[in-house]
């Protein structure tokens, strides 16, 4: 389902659409990159069930944070088909390079940087559902480029958002098979 489009609006107001839209939709606070007025953001969230949603941005260049929440932890796996982004959470700073990823707590600060052109996806998991230890989550994260499911990983993101974009709905078994590969991911560093 498409969210936000800046092209549908003028120059002049994209702007403050983005900064009321995007705080409202996805809370975080959102900047264009060197103060591009003309900024083009195209944002679209689908939900996978039990409180799981596929997200996908393809933008212009941003910079964007989220404040810290009190809500349950979430976790999201975040790739970038093209383009590339700087993130930073805790003690962690990762240079993505297109087609690469990474592990976001969804829940707590954190900043990121989508380069000019750029497109991302977030697979967005409660921890609960993950059915994973955060302390696991996170010793992934760290080491993610690491592990031997990354491409794979980073493929079915791919594949789920092609599909998801094409017939504008998740296929019915997405979220079973996408949480099958997001744990593999998170497992193969031994994590118990």
């Amino acid at each position: 389902m498409l969210l936000l489009d800046t092209s549908r609006y003028p120059v002049e107001d994209r702007a403050e659409i983005l900064r009321g839209g995007l705080a409202e939709l996805a809370g975080v606070d959102l900047a264009p990159l060197d103060g591009d007025a003309a900024m083009k953001l195209r944002f679209r969230a689908w939900d996978m069930g039990d409180g799981c949603s596929l997200l996908n941005a393809q933008s212009s260049g941003f910079h964007f944070s989220r404040r810290p929440s009190d809500e349950s932890p979430v976790i999201g796996f975040s790739m970038m088909p093209t383009g590339g982004a700087r993130f930073s959470q805790s003690e962690r700073q990762e240079i993505v390079p297109g087609g690469g990823m990474f592990i976001a707590e969804m829940n707590e600060k954190f900043t990121c940087q989508f380069a000019q052109g750029s497109e991302g996806i977030n697979l967005q998991v409660p921890l609960d559902v993950l059915d994973i230890p955060l302390r696991d989550v996170r010793k992934a994260a760290e080491w993610l480029p690491l592990s031997p499911v990354y491409s794979l990983a980073s493929q079915h993101l791919l594949t789920l958002l092609r599909y998801t974009k094409q017939f504008d709905a998740p296929q019915p078994a997405a979220q079973h098979a996408a949480l099958h590969v997001m744990r593999a991911l998170i497992k193969s560093f031994g994590t118990e």
